[in-house]
């Protein structure tokens, strides 16, 4: 360790001499004078002009380092040479750190040290340590609008070590470790995650922020979303957000992929800061337009525990049914689904439903056991979906949630009009009296006929327990 033995006249604040009006420069003697009358008014006096002055200025005793060789032309030397002249009093110790910052290597002091003085005890030069640094080293932030803390404030030593180091770049750590000597908050945090980020786990923080400066937040070294898939370039991520036809428009723009995950760790799968009905419903609880002025409606109906929930919502995973990055189908679905109230069927056109529905529900006719929602044998959802103008499952089911069992709705919009349901459910079947056509009802066990002078077949058996989840 260096030490320096230093004094601190008030009389001036930076390395450079006082601006105070200087006494008027004396001729050089041309004889041996005592090194102590060397600072008077007139002829060195600047030596003292320093916030922190080196001990043997300090105390007179300049012939410490000066030695006088020819006293008629006042002409001096150093008493020893440049590699021993410091050293001679400050022992640096290396030690058997690998990395030696090279003017050390040298025993070059002066490039950084004013042997006179300086702003503070280290009689650095420069009014602080970026200042010095960038003397030598391209000063790393300049022009930027991010900068570190340390580096905005000067203190390079505060990741540097000025001599030697058992680390690269002279760092007094590596990796993680250099960071959290600091962000001790990060610290913690990481320390109780269940979930980190690889990066973070390879201790590799400058893959993702400039430790010195950056045009982002946080020293960032691009903004979030070109971040990500420079290591996220090859996946069904990158492709869905970049470049599918539907996108998710805060994936792309703003914070991006830091709107729903952490960067660092946390507690959840994929790092997500919340679990996904709570992420989503951050945007969603209210009405949003989309990239064409479309409105997406709330779909804050999903966290009412009261209502009757579709699965998905109800386990709060809205990926079920959403493609959360981006799709190439409307209303970022995982697949096809009908926009229309009126369509002609094809499974294909609901194989979103028919991921987890089975299709026989809407292609069988007579269906005993099948559904529920039949009028003896016969399939009422065949009945109103299998034909050229079929109607969609939304015609009588909400997609996210309803105030009716299985998600029957109150009403549907038909245009302008909302269109009433008025669904009754009964031990065997139910009715309805919608805005689409007379009251209509079936039964299970005891076929209804609704004026049409046909009715159902009976079921061979009558158990009223149909399985009610497929009604």
């Amino acid at each position: 360790m260096v030490v320096f033995l230093l004094a601190s006249p008030a009389r001036a604040q930076t390395e450079t001499a006082s601006t105070a009006p200087a006494a008027q420069k004396l001729p050089a003697p041309a004889t041996a004078v005592d090194s102590k009358t060397c600072t008077n008014a007139g002829c060195h006096p600047e030596v003292k002009q320093y916030k922190s002055v080196h001990g043997p200025v300090n105390v007179d005793a300049c012939d410490a380092c000066h030695k006088l060789t020819d006293a008629s032309k006042h002409k001096y030397e150093l008493t020893r040479s440049k590699q021993e002249l410091c050293t001679f009093c400050h022992k640096l110790d290396l030690g058997d750190n690998p990395v030696v910052h090279q003017p050390v290597k040298t025993g070059d002091c002066l490039p950084c040290h004013n042997p006179h003085g300086g702003p503070t005890e280290k009689i650095l030069r420069g009014t602080n340590m970026r200042e010095l640094c960038a003397s030598c080293h391209k000063d790393a932030a300049k022009d930027k609008k991010f900068v570190h803390g340390p580096v905005a404030a000067g203190a390079c030593d505060a990741c540097h070590q000025p001599h030697a180091s058992k680390n690269a770049k002279l760092l007094i750590a590596t990796g993680r470790d250099l960071c959290t000597t600091c962000h001790k908050e990060m610290a913690d945090q990481l320390a109780k995650a269940k979930v980190t980020h690889k990066p973070v786990v390879q201790g590799q923080c400058t893959d993702c922020h400039d430790p010195h400066a950056s045009d982002f937040a946080m020293q960032a070294k691009a903004a979030p979303a070109e971040l990500c898939t420079s290591c996220h370039e090859h996946d069904k991520i990158k492709n869905a957000a970049m470049h599918a036809t539907d996108k998710h428009s805060v994936v792309t723009t703003g914070q991006a992929c830091l709107t729903c995950h952490t960067a660092h760790g946390g507690s959840l799968s994929k790092l997500l800061k919340a679990e996904p009905d709570e992420i989503c419903l951050k945007c969603h609880k209210d009405d949003q337009k989309d990239a064409a002025g479309k409105t997406v409606h709330s779909v804050a109906v999903i966290a009412d525990a009261s209502l009757s929930r579709h699965g998905p919502a109800k386990d709060g995973q809205c990926s079920g049914c959403h493609e959360v990055h981006g799709s190439n189908v409307t209303r970022l679905l995982a697949k096809p689904y009908p926009e229309s109230f009126y369509t002609k069927y094809d499974p294909d056109n609901f194989a979103l439903c028919f991921t987890c529905h089975d299709k026989a529900l809407i292609e069988t006719k007579d269906a005993q056991g099948l559904t529920g929602f039949r009028n003896g044998t016969q399939n009422l959802h065949y009945l109103h979906v299998d034909r050229d103008k079929g109607r969609t499952c939304r015609a009588c089911h909400e997609t996210h949630a309803a105030p009716n069992p299985l998600l029957i709705r109150a009403s549907v919009p038909f245009g302008q009009w909302e269109l009433p349901i008025n669904f009754k459910k009964t031990e065997a079947g139910g009715s309805c009296s919608p805005g689409c056509h007379k009251p209509y009802s079936y039964d299970r066990d005891t076929p209804v006929d609704n004026g049409t002078g046909h009715v159902p077949p009976a079921p061979a058996t009558s158990p009223t327990s149909a399985p009610a989840a497929k009604e």
